[in-house]
């Protein structure tokens, strides 16, 4: 049987994980309305990059602070990003991304989880 070019040890840190369903552009609009934990996050990554870059600063204003964040799923390396209609799955530390169709096709195999991405923010 053949390799899945995707796989690369992945079973060391996501094996039996549990995931979070994550769809934005809608979880986004909820962290910046809320100002949750995920707009934190962001917020953070986007003040330390301005200040190596402080001609951005204008970025730091309003929904304009999405634009400093993105992701690669964990197996293909798809772009995750917050202003985009997309569907990921994460780990509790958002540490991992997984895209809708890396999940579908090891779900199994690695005996994931799935939470509702509400029970993330909590």
């Amino acid at each position: 049987m053949e390799q899945d070019w995707r796989l690369n040890g992945q079973e060391e840190y996501l094996q039996d994980a549990i995931l979070y369903k994550v769809v934005f552009p809608a979880f986004w609009e909820n962290a910046y309305n809320e100002k949750n934990m995920f707009f934190q996050k962001i917020s953070e990554y986007a003040q330390n990059h301005v200040a190596h870059f402080p001609d951005k600063k204008e970025c730091l204003e309003g929904e304009k602070i999405q634009l400093f964040w993105h992701e690669h799923c964990e197996f293909c390396w798809e772009k995750a990003m917050t202003n985009i209609e997309c569907e990921f799955y994460c780990t509790k530390d958002m540490r991992w991304w997984i895209c809708k169709d890396c999940f579908e096709d090891f779900k199994d195999k690695f005996g994931w989880t799935v939470k509702s991405a509400d029970e993330l923010l909590d």
